[in-house]
């Protein structure tokens, strides 16, 4: 059975070859008589038959039906999805803009360790606190500047 169906694949593919070669050679297939599918699909239509053609336009007419009742609602929940992501980006930066801003005001509060810049400012504002004295240290260590 092999034999049989190896040489047969052989037979078809010269046959094809040859057919490629020479288009000439193979006849042309006759053309409908004009008007030949209007007449068709009219006694199918006069029979209530159901072509498989129909049956694709239908559902592709309901499809499209469908995407553009669903086309309103879903452009206003996306909308509102929308406003409602950016109120919640906007509402979480000013939470971290007042957190921000309460840790560098933290200093100035009266219960809070005294902060400055810069050494000499901080001997500075200490000699301004009541009962306070201080003395000055010339040499101060990387570890002591605040």
């Amino acid at each position: 059975m092999n034999v049989y169906d190896s040489s047969q694949e052989k037979l078809e593919a010269h046959l094809l070859d040859y057919m490629q070669k020479h288009p000439e050679l193979t006849p042309e297939p006759p053309s409908p008589p004009p008007g030949e599918f209007q007449k068709i699909m009219a006694e199918l239509n006069r029979r209530g038959a159901k072509t498989v053609v129909r049956k694709q336009l239908k559902v592709l007419r309901y499809g499209h039906r469908f995407v553009n009742s669903l086309q309103k609602p879903l452009l206003v929940v996306m909308v509102v999805l929308i406003i409602l992501a950016a109120s919640a980006i906007g509402a979480s930066a000013k939470k971290a803009n007042d957190y921000r801003m309460r840790e560098q005001n933290a200093g100035k509060s009266k219960s809070e360790v005294l902060r400055a810049n810069k050494l000499s400012n901080a001997y500075e504002k200490i000699k301004q606190q009541p009962g306070i004295s201080i003395q000055m240290i010339n040499g101060v260590s990387h570890e002591l500047h605040l």
